[in-house]
């Protein structure tokens, strides 16, 4: 349809009558001098209202706009006379709409608008700028007849707000909006979308090795990155973390979320500059399509973060699409969730023990309290099948206290006469080891059991001390101060120095497994020298040496020879359950 040419007087002639609704839409009857007087008062009002007032057509072309519109856009009224609203909105970023029943929003032209509406948009000021206005408005008859005024400083602070400082990307809370409403929009358009949950790998050990500033740099690099990777209507956000989220819409298949993947990843194969020279990374990315099943923001999302978790698991550096078959997993996921939180209370966890053998007069010196699940339907499961969920969902701290307060009271009713010396051991989660309530929670198991407090010892592993050697020194003093003792789990397998090591309050070395089968293998030279370090500055500073994994004779004379001064394993007592009403567990028979 053709606009018409409109000359500079339409901007200022009123092209409606003056409309004093009496509530039948029928304008009472008055004399001619009143209503001429009304109509000149009612241009003088239009003409130098504070806002920006304009009549449109019912296709959004203006017909008339008064002069706040030079102090609000930068120019005149005949700017914006024939051309229509969309005209003047910024193309593909920014038009919301929000309060009213329909509106167009395609860039050009406009749908017929009925009711009332509102409207947040984006216009060019003649000074290059850009300014929000929020529209808001009403149809009568063929005319559209609105008002708009500047909201431009109140969206530049709901932007800040609404995003990421370090990255400027929009937040997790933002994030999830904008996915909401990409759901409702894609309804009846035959279209998909999908999210992208973009987990960068190895945050950590940069953060750990060239600073957390560096990482800080790292992820803001990364954000441009996506940004650029993908195309423009994608929205990325930044999720907490090292997490990233992608929306892509208007979607015909899953081959589109695909390349959109490989771009991201492609997009992080060059090193990135942080300050301390070029560092390498990467991604795990998970993806979930929009297909019916998940019919909320926050399921999209959950859906595409258990897709990333298969990608990690799978070698990293690659996407993985959400499945059925992650679906079913998920689902078995949330059931021993929710079995893991009714555990407890149905007294469903019990505690085996593992002996430690002295190899000096071979026999029972400690004993490891291990954490087993007597699940109603799936058997005796062993803490690796349900330890990480509980350290992912929070319930590690609750178990931790009841292994803490079992273990004392167990340990102080035996009656173990022959053997007054053995220690009990439990294990501490990393989790625990930095959580405030630690010591009062041991205090606590002390107090309650009445045992002493140098045959409780607490054991730490390496994930446990990288978090944060300072503090975690700290906590262990507290604990020792409490009369406990502190032995380090599974040294020799990881990062661990053992300077650093040594420089911590511990009584026990527990040489790791894999560490001790291949100073028995004799394979790498350096292992054999670190092991026997280990023992020999152990004993210098009073620290015993506990092998783990002894589980044949072969192992339990290599370790013997090398000066260890216990193990556990196969070569010593089995684990031993406490037996119910027992005084003391059932030990295995002692070494051959």
């Amino acid at each position: 349809m053709g606009v018409p040419q409109p000359s500079v007087a339409h901007a200022h002639a009123l092209p409606f009558p003056l409309i004093s609704d009496a509530g039948d839409g029928t304008p009472p009857p008055a004399p001619a001098a009143q209503a001429e007087l009304d109509e000149n008062e009612f241009r003088e009002l239009f003409d130098h209202a504070g806002g920006l007032l304009a009549i449109l057509d019912v296709e959004g072309h203006f017909i008339a706009a008064n002069a706040a519109c030079r102090q609000i856009l930068g120019y005149g009224p005949e700017a914006l006379i024939g051309r229509t609203l969309f005209d003047f909105v910024q193309s593909a970023d920014g038009t919301r709409i929000g309060g009213g029943d329909r509106i167009g929003r395609r860039h050009g032209d406009c749908a017929a608008v009925d009711s009332f509406f509102e409207l947040l948009a984006r216009h060019p000021h003649a000074d290059g700028t850009w300014r929000w206005l929020r529209w808001s408005g009403s149809t009568h008859g063929e005319r559209w007849y609105a008002a708009a005024r500047d909201v431009t400083d109140w969206v530049v602070l709901e932007d800040r707000v609404g995003r990421d400082p370090l990255t400027q990307l929009p937040n997790r809370e933002v994030f999830t909006n904008e996915l909401t409403a990409a759901l409702a929009r894609r309804e009846g358009t035959g279209t998909r979308l999908a999210v992208l949950f973009v987990d960068v790998d190895g945050l950590k050990q940069i953060n750990d090795s060239v600073g957390h500033d560096a990482g800080d740099r790292l992820l803001a690099q990364v954000g441009e990155r996506l940004r650029a990777a993908v195309r423009t209507e994608d929205i990325v956000g930044r999720l907490g973390g090292d997490e990233f989220g992608v929306l892509v819409e208007s979607l015909s298949d899953e081959r589109e979320a695909a390349g959109v993947a490989r771009r991201v990843l492609s997009a992080l194969e060059a090193p990135l500059e942080l300050g301390t020279g070029p560092i390498t990374t990467s991604a795990s990315i998970g993806i979930a399509l929009d297909d019916g099943c998940a019919t909320s923001a926050s399921g999209l999302i959950r859906d595409a973060d258990v897709a990333m978790y298969r990608a990690k698991t799978e070698g990293r550096n690659r996407f993985v699409m959400f499945d059925e078959e992650m679906r079913v997993e998920m689902q078995a996921r949330l059931d021993m969730e929710r079995d893991l939180h009714q555990a407890l209370a149905r007294n469903e966890l019990i505690l085996h023990y593992q002996p430690t053998v002295s190899l000096e007069n071979e026999k029972i010196v400690g004993a490891e309290a291990l954490l087993r699940w007597s699940h109603p339907s799936r058997g005796l499961l062993m803490p690796a099948d349900f330890l990480p969920l509980a350290e992912q969902n929070g319930l590690i701290l609750p178990l931790g206290r009841w292994v803490l307060q079992t273990a004392a009271k167990q340990a102080a009713s035996w009656a173990l006469l022959d053997s007054p010396d053995i220690v009990v051991s439990v294990n501490i989660a990393a989790r625990e080891l930095i959580d405030d309530e630690l010591i009062g929670s041991v205090r606590a198991a002390l107090e309650t059991s009445g045992l002493t407090p140098g045959r409780f010892c607490l054991e730490f592993s390496e994930d446990g001390v990288l978090a944060d050697l300072g503090r975690v020194a700290t906590r262990l003093r507290g604990l020792r101060e409490l009369g406990v003792r502190i032995a380090f789990d599974g040294f020799g397998f990881g990062y661990s120095s053992l300077r650093a090591l040594l420089s911590l309050p511990i009584d026990t070395i527990k040489l790791d497994r894999a560490f001790v089968a291949e100073f028995v293998a004799g394979a790498v030279p350096e292992t054999r020298a670190l092991l026997i370090a280990t023992v020999v500055a152990g004993h210098e500073l009073g620290i015993r040496v506990v092998a783990c994994g002894v589980d044949d004779q072969p192992t339990l004379q290599a370790v013997r020879a090398a000066g260890c001064d216990c193990v556990q394993g196969d070569a010593a007592p089995r684990p031993a359950v406490q037996p119910s009403g027992a005084a003391s567990p059932h030990w295995a028979g002692l070494l051959p």
